[in-house]
């Protein structure tokens, strides 16, 4: 909260000025339905996103979720020479080390799904993000959350985001499964 106060008054042209905070973010099938919208849009021009994550995903004054922060690539080194690593390890897809990829975006939007229907960041078991680059990059994947319970259909479409690579589905079966259902809810039907 202190932070808060701190960016609050800061104006400048710069800056992306901070409207508020929030502990709820209204309906989340709007937000996941939104996000979805915006990344299909993305798709559509061929553009990978590439560093997906609930942080980059902005409430407007309407409530609508934006997608926000292009595609920042940190190089850095490793053991084996340099590569691309994103900043943001925990909504990263395994592939993305290599070469973005729009199936990476899905994976990210699993992490933002997970990261939404939890409360929690994925992975938040494991506290150091090296520790969690380990996980990724051996196949783990984070783990479902006793508490809230999340319904096995919504579980099941996080776990299909997460899937290889070619098993991924497409952004627009994406949108689709995420759309809001007349009921308010989201949609259950494969």
């Amino acid at each position: 909260m202190n932070d808060f106060h701190k960016w609050k008054p800061l104006r400048h042209d710069n800056i992306l000025p901070l409207c508020g905070i929030t502990y709820g973010f209204g309906p989340v099938p709007a937000i996941l339905a939104d996000v979805a919208a915006g990344l299909q849009y993305v798709h559509s021009k061929n553009v990978a996103h590439a560093d997906l994550t609930g942080s980059n995903v902005l409430i407007n004054r309407d409530g609508r979720a934006l997608v926000a922060d292009y595609g920042l690539l940190t190089t850095c080194s490793d053991l084996n020479g340099t590569s691309y690593i994103r900043s943001n390890m925990r909504w990263t897809a395994p592939e993305l080390s290599i070469s973005p990829k729009l199936e990476s975006d899905i994976y990210s939007f699993g992490c933002i799904t997970y990261q939404v229907l939890s409360g929690e960041q994925p992975y938040c078991n494991i506290c150091s993000d090296h520790q969690v680059v380990v996980a990724i990059l051996r196949g783990v994947k984070a783990k479902r959350p006793v508490v809230p319970v999340i319904e096995d259909c919504h579980w099941n479409l996080i776990e299909q985001r997460w899937a290889e690579l070619s098993q991924r589905p497409s952004t627009p079966r994406c949108s689709h499964r995420y759309g809001v259902a007349e009921h308010g809810g989201l949609e259950k039907n494969e």
